[in-house]
Formats: structure tokens, C-alpha cells, sequence
């Protein structure tokens, strides 16, 4: 059992999210278990997120639990050392639309739920070859 004391009320809803109307897994206490890494996410002028914008791919990658804890040489997890080499600062949007219209918060890449494929600055694949 997890005891936790919180100062503010502003704090206790940081440790649990809700997404319609159930806890989500994913975000707060509960992600802790995933080890996720604590990348800065892109923020508009307004703080907030870009539109679609899903997170990092490293992120995504769900890891087996006997393997979430292993560690390496240098005291590194997995999702830190091998996922983050292939994944670096990849970014995921839900469409092409909102990829490009995020452009300039992209530097390491994008891909979205649609296949639109950033590579980097100005290099796009978007549609489909024949």
C-alpha cells in the first residue's frame, strides 16, 4: 500500500487523471510504472500542447514488467538507452493535418496515426508512392 500527502489540493490531482468518466493508466501515479521519460513536451504561446499532438514515441513503447526494471553498465533502463537510440525526440500526432500545422515544434521527427512521416526539417513523406 502507497501513502501519499499532498499540500494542495492542485497536487492531488496530479497524481490521477480521468478520461471518460475512468482512470487513465497513463497519466499521474499510474504511469510511474512505465518508467516513461520525462521529455519537455511542445507548448504553444498559450501553454498548451498543438493540436493532435499525441506525445513521444519513446513513450508509447510498452515494455514487459520483467524487463522494466533491468538496468544498464551505466545505470540506465531500457526504455532510456536502446528505445531512446531508435526513438529519440519522436514526436506522434493523430493526423498529417495536425503534424504539418506543428511544423516548427518539430526538430528530431513526426509520424502520424495516418502515415504521415517527418524526417526533419523540410523532409516529408505524406502520401502514398505508386
Amino acid at each position: 500500500m502507497l501513502a501519499v500527502v499532498c499540500k494542495t489540493y492542485a497536487g492531488v490531482r496530479a497524481l490521477e487523471g480521468y478520461k471518460d468518466g475512468s482512470v487513465d493508466n497513463s497519466l499521474g501515479i499510474h504511469s510511474l510504472a512505465e518508467r516513461r521519460l520525462d521529455l519537455l513536451k511542445p507548448k504553444l504561446i498559450s501553454g498548451e500542447a498543438p493540436p493532435g499532438f499525441i506525445g513521444f514515441a519513446v513513450n508509447m513503447v510498452t515494455i514487459d514488467n520483467t524487463h522494466l526494471y533491468s538496468i544498464s553498465k551505466n545505470g540506465l533502463s531500457l526504455r532510456e538507452t536502446l528505445f531512446y537510440n531508435l526513438f529519440s525526440d519522436l514526436k506522434v500526432y493523430k493526423s498529417r493535418e495536425d503534424m504539418l500545422s506543428a511544423q516548427s515544434y518539430i526538430t528530431h521527427g513526426a509520424i502520424s496515426l495516418d502515415g504521415g512521416v517527418i524526417r526533419g526539417p523540410g523532409i516529408f513523406s505524406l502520401g502514398r508512392h505508386q
